[in-house]
Order: C-alpha cells, then sequence, then structure tokens
C-alpha cells in the first residue's frame, strides 16, 4: 500500500547553535554512560562507574577559569555537555547539575568580588572534587533567595541543625554546598553559602531516596546536627529574600538553563527511541510501518516544534548570559525556558509513548524510563507556580518575587474589617 520510508536520525533536527562537546565528553564515554542507566534506575542507586568515568575526564571542573585548573567552560558551553549527559543518563545529569551549577554560582561570586573564593574553585578543579548542593528543603516552597535552616552566631562561624532534602549525590559527593539563613547576630537576616566537607562533624545522609523517576540521581536526605560552618568556609552572603542581587540571578539563571539542557537531552533520547520503534512497529491492516503514517508523523511534528523553539531559547539565553548581558535583565528570560520546558518535555516524551503503543507501558523499556525521568521537571526550584507568578507580575509592571506570594488586599485585611 505504501512505500517504505528512508529513516532519518532524528539528531538531524538539531539546531547548530551548541558547540560541540566531544572534546570534554567522547561518544564513546557518552556510549558507556548511557549502558550504565537502565541498571542504576532499577537498583535505585547512583552508577558509580559513570561518576568515575566523568571525574577521569576532568568533568567537576569544566566551569572553574582556566587559571584556576578548569576548563573554563561558559554557561552554553555547560548546557551543551549537559545536554549530551541528559541524552546519555537524565537522573545522572541532573544529579551532576546540581554539582555544576554550584560551581557556575561561585564563578559568578567570583568574577564580581575577586575575593578568595578561588581557592574553592581550584581545589575543585585540580583535585576532582564532586560537589553536592543543599538548597533545597522541606516547606521552603522552592524558594531561591531564603531558607528555613537558622545558622547561629558561634565564635569563628555558624552553628546549624536540621534537614536538607532532596540533595542529589550528597552520600557519593567530597563537598557540599549549603544555604542558610543566619539568626540571633547582629543586623537583619542573611542568607548566607558555604562549602563542607561531606565528613564534617555534624553531617550525615539519610538514605532515602526511592522514587517514581530519576531514581539513578541518589538524591537523599541531609541531616546537619550542630553542625559548625567555619567564616572562612562562607563564600556568598546577602540579605534573606533579597531579588536585586546580581550572584543570586546569576546562580538562578545557571540552574534554569542547566537543568532545563539536561532534560533537553531527555527530549533528544525519547525522539531517539521513538523512532526506532515507530519504523519497526506495523500497522497491519494498513500494511504500513507507524513511521510512514501522517498522523503519527504529525502529532509528533506538532510537539518537535515545540521542543525546537526550547532549544533556540535556551541556547540564545545562555549566550546572552556568556557575552556580558545583566543578569538581572535576563532572569525573566531564564525563568521563562525553563517554564517552557516544564510543559514541552514531558509533553514530547508522553506523545512519543502513546504514538509508540503499548510496548511503550511494558516495564524496563527505555521509553517507560524516560517518562518517569520527565516528570521530575515539575519540581525543580524556582517551582512552577512562583515562575508563572513572577512572569505575570512582570508583565503587569508590579513588584515581583521568585517566591510564591499570596498576598492581596483582601487576604490581608483583619478579620474583623468589612471587605468590599
Amino acid at each position: 500500500m505504501t512505500t517504505a520510508t528512508t529513516r532519518t536520525q532524528p539528531s538531524g533536527l538539531w539546531p547548530g547553535g551548541w558547540p560541540g562537546t566531544s572534546a570534554f565528553l567522547p561518544e564513546d564515554a557518552l556510549a558507556e554512560i548511557a549502558g550504565h542507566a537502565a541498571g542504576a534506575d532499577l537498583a535505585g542507586r547512583p552508577p558509580m562507574d559513570s561518576i568515575a568515568l566523568l571525574k577521569s575526564l576532568g568533568w567537576p571542573g569544566l566551569p572553574v577559569p582556566r587559571e584556576f585548573g578548569g576548563a573554563g567552560l561558559g554557561l552554553t558551553e555547560c548546557c551543551a555537555v549537559q545536554r549530551a549527559l541528559g541524552a546519555a543518563d537524565p537522573a545522572l545529569a541532573v544529579a551532576l547539575n546540581m554539582h555544576l551549577f554550584s560551581v557556575g554560582l561561585m564563578v559568578e561570586h567570583w568574577r564580581r568580588r575577586t575575593d578568595t573564593s578561588w581557592l574553592l574553585m581550584e581545589a575543585i578543579a585540580t583535585q576532582n572534587r564532586l560537589l553536592a548542593s543543599a538548597f533545597a528543603e522541606p516547606n521552603l516552597g522552592g524558594s531561591a533567595s531564603r531558607s528555613t535552616l537558622t545558622a547561629v552566631p558561634v565564635p569563628g562561624g555558624w552553628q546549624a541543625s536540621g534537614t536538607k532534602r532532596p540533595c542529589s549525590l550528597v552520600k557519593e559527593a567530597d563537598l557540599v554546598c549549603l544555604q542558610l539563613a543566619t539568626g540571633k547576630g547582629d543586623g537583619p537576616a542573611e542568607v548566607i553559602v558555604a562549602l563542607l566537607p561531606t565528613t564534617a562533624p555534624g553531617l550525615s545522609v539519610r538514605e532515602d531516596w526511592d522514587t517514581l523517576g530519576m531514581r539513578g540521581s541518589a538524591s537523599n536526605t541531609l541531616l546537619l546536627d550542630r553542625c559548625v560552618i567555619p567564616d572562612e568556609l562562607v563564600f556568598y552572603r546577602a540579605p534573606a529574600g533579597a531579588e536585586d542581587d546580581d550572584i543570586l540571578a546569576a546562580g538562578v539563571i545557571w540552574f534554569a538553563l542547566t537543568s532545563t539542557a539536561c532534560y533537553l537531552g531527555l527530549a533528544r533520547a525519547a525522539l531517539d527511541a521513538g523512532a526506532g520503534l515507530l519504523h519497526r512497529l506495523r500497522i497491519a491492516h494498513l500494511g504500513a510501518a507507524r513511521a510512514e503514517l501522517p498522523s503519527y508523523q504529525a502529532t509528533l511534528g506538532e510537539h518537535v516544534a515545540a521542543l525546537l523553539t526550547l532549544e533556540a531559547g535556551c541556547a540564545a539565553v545562555a549566550a546572552r548570559m556568556d557575552a556580558g548581558d545583566d543578569p538581572q535583565a535576563l532572569l525573566a528570560a531564564a525563568l521563562a525556558v525553563k517554564q517552557q520546558a516544564v510543559r514541552a518535555v514531558p509533553d514530547l516524551v508522553a506523545a512519543v509513548a502513546e504514538c509508540a503503543g503499548g510496548v511503550s507501558y511494558g516495564k524496563g523499556g527505555v521509553l517507560e524510563r524516560l517518562w518517569r525521568d520527565a516528570q521530575a521537571i515539575r519540581f525543580h526550584p524556582p517551582t512552577p507556580a512562583a515562575a508563572r507568578q513572577y512572569l505575570g507580575r512582570r508583565a503587569l509592571g508590579l513588584r515581583a518575587s521568585l517566591d510564591l506570594d499570596e498576598r492581596s488586599p483582601g487576604l490581608c485585611a483583619p478579620a474583623d474589617s468589612p471587605r468590599s
């Protein structure tokens, strides 16, 4: 009934705006990492062989400036690396992205403050130290500029007790990047960011990561019990809830774009897997492969259009950041990219799975794993509710915050006050 079609690799779709990554992630390394992904998902444990391989390639130092022993990659190149890694193993890419974003934040801080934080970056790059990022907390609501964990002043530093979760690869990492609020000191409350060895007294890990997807990310719980943070390991401080800090804005941009890039890689992997299935699976009464049928082609085409738009937006904002644009001016665009990814990536994976039919629903299949992993994009801060509110307020010319803010004149009125 129909003639056979020639298979075109989905990778031919992708725009040329991304730099090459083979110098940092060779194809044979990516293939080896991809080979460990399914086992890590099944076991619910991180792929230690993949982590060791990336360390041997100098991955921990990619964003660190060359003068401090790193590769000196900018945000665009880091996004390209994460995109490639996300196509091989999304859970590992997302877990390691917490390291990449934290080091990117350190680089942005050093460029603006030119202080001794370069010593920390040099140690990470030259010793291939892996960094866990302890920013997320229970009940924080995805805020990027606050902490519910209070550090009180002690001689020579700060002491804190509490819980940080989820905290990717915290058991496997050498260092942890902690964000804490200060209290009971002179002046207004601040947020501080510090680096500590994961072997520091008062730090322990509770292995409780058992989730639907991203199972290999090992995003366990970090416990602090009277943990002391020396002043010399604090490399950033700002007023709690500050919205006009250029370093905070740069850090949010790094996270928004590099995390989006991880999921762009996941989407690429889903399209590759789906294309292979659609070329093999046939509709018997039509005598044709699903890939030959206009209905399936059009279904995928709609989602590919959204994905290519997302690719172009992510690359463009990253390039503007590398060109030295003001992070405050780029923040809304970076959040918009991340917000689009929350819809576009899970929708594409779902469409690919639907086109492939029941075979994609089988336990242990590639699409089944990628569908589960794709759902995690909804939970990264700033949360979708806060990002939507921020963008809407900016569009209306109102004060905008990275925190979810439900205040309004009616909600703030005393209970016995008349309401209009």
